[in-house]
């Protein structure tokens, strides 16, 4: 997906993220077209709308939940993109959600708008983590999820 483009041997830089975004926002593999509306299913992607605010692919800070599955369980994971986004295996961070509910809101809240790395994505990504939580759990577990859920709207 990514051009690297050398001005001599020994640096190495990536294009532009909105050059990036032109490139790729008419036709990637990760759109999906529904009833006159795009949809992308792309890594990191908060709320699979087809818009450069939430690429996963363009932006140099891009903020993700998803599920993983390991053995017979499955878990939640905050991604996080690095610095380091010349090296494919270093370029995200991940972090697992694995703690009760109200301490993995305010740590994915810590992670985006908490270091000042995208504010904007904070509520996105607590409904999606609320969402997927909701998707995994329990009947006994989703009385407190639908609460969550209440007092993310509140806010």
């Amino acid at each position: 997906m990514y051009v690297l483009c050398t001005s001599d041997n020994s640096t190495m830089s990536l294009p532009s993220s909105q050059l990036q975004w032109l490139l790729v926002k008419k036709h990637n593999a990760f759109q999906i077209k529904k009833d006159g509306i795009t949809f992308s299913c792309e890594p990191n992607n908060s709320t699979n709308l087809d818009s450069y605010k939430y690429s996963g692919l363009c932006n140099s800070k891009a903020v993700g939940v998803s599920i993983v599955e390991k053995k017979d369980k499955k878990g939640l994971v905050l991604s996080v993109q690095t610095k380091k986004a010349s090296k494919p295996s270093k370029s995200s961070a991940k972090y697992a959600l694995n703690r009760n509910l109200k301490r993995n809101v305010s740590a994915i809240e810590k992670a985006t708008s908490g270091s000042y790395y995208r504010s904007d994505l904070s509520k996105a990504a607590v409904a999606r983590y609320l969402k997927l939580k909701a998707s995994l759990a329990s009947k006994a577990d989703l009385k407190t999820i639908i609460q969550g859920l209440k007092d993310a709207k509140k806010e």
